[in-house]
């Protein structure tokens, strides 16, 4: 994350929270992002140094104009004016951060060996928000490396209940 992203984030997030448009924005950054995606030339347009300020301005308006929040539209009309396109995906992610704080939600990251059932999701879920006292969001991934079990990472730690992580630790202690 770059210094960049994070003060267009917390810009946004002012701005956003003060109009009372935080869901409407994360929509919008999420239309915004994905259009980038899907049109690599429209996001060297936008971020070319060639092209004029005023032309690179216009071609953003004339394409989200009306589509998204008056506050995303100003910050991304400041972006690609001082030429900072590129920083626009740090920003979203450091967006959706502050707005899931200012909601007291966090993301956990968990990864296993095998897809979880729902009802495996359900409780790990269930026993971190008792535990963080707070809502979860998770995050799923695989990675069959682990052989089983889970790790989880919120809030910057981790809880690692795979069966590698125990191999490991009984390898540790007998050659310890």
């Amino acid at each position: 994350m770059t210094t960049t992203s994070k003060e267009y984030a917390e810009a946004l997030f002012e701005l956003a929270a003060g109009e009372q448009v935080l869901e409407e924005t994360s929509d919008g950054l999420v239309t915004v992002i994905s259009a980038l995606k899907q049109t690599p030339e429209y996001r060297q347009l936008l971020s070319s140094a060639a092209v004029g300020k005023a032309a690179r301005i216009e071609a953003l308006e004339k394409a989200f104009r009306g589509k998204i929040p008056d506050v995303l539209l100003g910050v991304l009309r400041m972006m690609v004016s001082r030429g900072h396109v590129n920083a626009l995906d740090g920003m979203a992610r450091e967006f959706d951060e502050l707005s899931r704080q200012y909601r007291g939600e966090s993301v956990a990251m968990v990864t296993s060996a095998v897809p979880l059932k729902e009802a495996e999701a359900v409780a790990i879920r269930a026993e971190l928000e008792r535990r963080f006292a707070r809502k979860i969001i998770l995050r799923c991934e695989l990675d069959p490396g682990l052989i089983g079990g889970v790790r989880v990472e919120i809030e910057g730690r981790v809880i690692d209940g795979s069966i590698r992580n125990k191999l490991e630790q009984i390898k540790d202690v007998m050659n310890g």
